[in-house]
């Protein structure tokens, strides 16, 4: 039985969602001819997100996906489906519950005497034990005793019924051996209820559990992410949607090379390394790009291991490593809850031999010069202007709310937080930067106080989830390339550099620069103590000689008074 409720009407869109959930299911029937391939009559499986509209794009990829599987399966010969022992195991265990559950309910209707409810179950047992014992040790067929054959049968569920009735004979002969061992266990309980020397009838003969097959990968990803997500919300800080995406990513990545279905004990290092080669030549946004976008993942690593999308940009190495972490990540909890028995994914990584090469630089003096001339009277004249002379990354910035412009000690600094669900890099980023005077004669504080948006840049969030940032860099990016201020290892990330290179130039202490920037001290004093007072910040950072004239801020001011 189905115990969800359909959250669509009609076959066409291929989604519902679950009572309680806002997540989107997927849902096709299989056509009645491949059941039997399938093992089930209903396709399901969660497609990860609660937007319906992307729920529907991928149902349309993944309807048709399963049309064209269904075209190539219809008229030819069906593979023989893998079952595994725990499998057959379950489905004997099924059929006992049944038969016992059955005998129980129906012992007392007749008013047969307890000695001829003693004999007829003795016999019942003996006939079904007798002739499991003939076909393991004599090879006796399963036909043999079609009285036997039919009791057993009638057992078995109809779920159950319909997946015993795909599988081969020695399968089902199995089955059967398993279905009078476990029933063997539960004699005894069966003639105390007869005897009358328990009262209770619900309380003795309980079901036998299932046998719990071995975690699968898919399992196993599922239970990190939601633990992942507990521990964070724990710590105060939840998971954001973009760290959320990155372990979906990651983990359907593996689901896709080795499937869901594997035991997460089977995966091996060379699994992981595998993983690995195919990250090196999987296209970098492939959810988006037209070549990519409609393929399954299993189909995307097919293309990238046959060499079909190696015209399209790779993966960063940063990337690929991210996912491999990720990965890693959830093998350690693998680990922790005796899941596996080691980590394959421990040392695998690409080394960053490249990193130096791909290392962002600061802003050239002349570029720089020109990026202020011309973001003058534009979106970007304080974002730009306060990453320069504070040293914020973009995020920390398009995120800022006037109430984070706060004022100590007579000093005005931005308040880098999380409070209002702001997010931050690193627990070093939470911090307070004073606001240079240069920066205050601009007339920043003037245009603070005339913001009446909920962030003071009024930069949106993503419909998708993500960051604030992701939003402003296309816009940043559009704007610096049509006005030609585009160079090799220079983005908006740069004035972080060349705040940095201010900073140094100006004799700014490691530990004064670092808590500005909010770089983390990997010294083990840094540990300790709260670091510098904001008067003091202050005092290192007018010592910095910002490339911003006076001239601007007389222009500045003037227009603002305009």
């Amino acid at each position: 039985m189905c115990d969800t409720k359909l959250a669509y009407k009609g076959e066409t869109l291929h989604i519902y969602r679950r009572k309680n959930s806002n997540i989107y299911y997927f849902q096709k029937r299989v056509p009645s001819h491949l059941v039997e391939h399938y093992g089930r009559k209903l396709i399901r499986f969660s497609l990860k997100t609660s937007d319906k509209k992307r729920a529907k794009q991928l149902a349309a990829i993944e309807a048709g996906r399963l049309a064209e599987e269904f075209a190539r399966l219809d008229g030819h010969s069906l593979p023989e489906r893998k079952v595994e022992l725990v499998d057959l195991q379950n489905l004997a265990i099924e059929a006992a519950n049944q038969w016992i559950k059955y005998k129980r309910d129906h012992m007392f209707t007749s008013g047969v005497s307890y000695e001829s409810l003693h004999h007829g179950l003795d016999e019942s047992l003996s006939s079904i034990q007798e002739h499991a014992e003939n076909m393991l040790y004599h090879e006796a067929m399963f036909d043999d005793n079609l009285r036997v054959k039919r009791v057993f049968e009638g057992a078995l569920p109809d779920r159950a019924s319909d997946i015993y009735s795909g599988l081969e004979p020695q399968q089902k002969a199995r089955v059967f051996i398993e279905f009078a061992k476990q029933l063997r266990a539960q004699t005894q309980g069966l003639h105390a209820l007869i005897s009358g020397a328990t009262p209770s009838i619900t309380g003795v003969v309980k079901p036998i559990p299932k046998i719990e097959k071995a975690p699968t990968i898919e399992r196993v990803a599922a239970e990190f992410l939601e633990n992942k997500k507990t521990e964070m919300a724990a710590s105060g800080k939840p998971m954001s949607s973009k760290l959320e995406q990155r372990y979906q990513v990651s983990f359907e990545c593996l689901v896709g090379l080795l499937g869901g279905d594997t035991p997460i004990r089977d995966v091996s290092t060379a699994d992981i390394r595998e993983l690995r080669d195919v990250l090196i030549s999987t296209p970098c946004n492939s959810s988006k790009l037209k070549e990519t976008r409609a393929l399954t993942t299993p189909e995307l690593i097919a293309a990238v291991k046959n060499g079909q999308l190696q015209h399209l940009k790779s993966l960063s190495v940063t990337s690929i490593n991210q996912r491999l972490e990720a990965v890693s990540a959830m093998f350690k909890f693998a680990v922790q809850e005796r899941y596996a028995s080691f980590n394959p994914a421990e040392s695998v990584r690409l080394k960053k031999a490249i990193a130096y090469k791909d290392a962002r630089l600061p802003y050239p003096p002349e570029m720089l010069s020109k990026l202020l001339q011309l973001t003058k009277g534009t979106v970007h004249y304080w974002i730009v202007r306060v990453a320069l002379c504070c040293g914020l990354r973009m995020n920390e910035i398009v995120q800022l709310r006037p109430s984070d412009i706060r004022q100590q000690e007579g000093i005005w600094y931005i308040s880098v937080n999380d409070e209002d669900g702001k997010a931050l890099k690193t627990y070093t980023s939470a911090r307070s930067v004073p606001i240079p005077d240069v920066l205050l004669k601009l007339g920043f504080i003037e245009f603070v106080r005339s913001v009446s948006t909920e962030t003071i840049f009024n930069i949106k969030k993503p419909k998708g989830g993500g960051y604030r940032s992701d939003i402003y860099s296309k816009k940043f990016r559009y704007f610096t390339n049509i006005h030609d201020l585009r160079a090799d290892r220079v983005t908006f990330h740069s004035l972080r550099h060349n705040f940095k290179d201010l900073a140094l130039n100006a004799g700014i202490p490691e530990v004064a620069y670092k808590q500005l920037g909010g770089w983390a001290d990997g010294s083990v004093s840094g540990n300790y103590g709260s670091g510098l007072t904001i008067a003091n910040l202050k005092k290192y950072i007018e010592t910095i000689d910002y490339p911003i004239d006076e001239q601007e801020a007389a222009d500045t001011l003037l227009s603002m008074a305009g």
